[in-house]
């Protein structure tokens, strides 16, 4: 039989989106589960590796306003940051708030389905294990 855990809430995606509402829903007192088809954290920034790759807004939009700890410890090197920096960005942030505790990695969303009767999803994971949540929310990007 495959592993069927709870959890209160189920977010899909590991960028910037999915790290915060994982901080936060955290700090809610929440059990919260990301599910992450890459690696590691950070979304877009993840992906998207080619060559000139960079932000096309001013890199500070890129800073979550949170904490500001978090504010005062980073500095962009650039005005328009390239995709390695906002990636370590992502990873000191996911670091810091040791986020990747509750990520899992390399893992894929085969099926959210609500409950009616049980009042949940059941979300289906591609390595056959379940994660029934009251709440799932998909932090995909676009």
């Amino acid at each position: 039989m495959s592993e069927r855990i709870k959890k209160d809430v189920v977010v899909v995606g590991a960028g910037f989106a999915g790290m915060y509402l994982l901080h936060k829903l955290r700090g809610e007192g929440l059990a919260v589960q990301v599910i992450e088809a890459g690696d590691g954290v950070g979304g877009t920034w993840y992906w998207n590796r080619y060559p000139g790759a960079r932000c096309d807004v001013e890199s500070v939009e890129y800073s979550y306003q949170f904490s500001d700890d978090l504010q005062q410890e980073w500095t962009w090197k650039e005005r328009y940051a390239p995709q390695p920096e906002i990636l370590a960005y992502a990873n000191h942030v996911a670091d810091r708030f040791d986020l990747r505790r509750d990520i899992r990695f390399s893992t894929r969303v085969n099926s959210a389905v609500w409950l009616d009767a049980e009042s949940h999803w059941l979300v289906g994971l591609d390595d056959g294990s379940e994660i029934e949540a009251d709440f799932c929310i998909m932090a995909t990007g676009c």
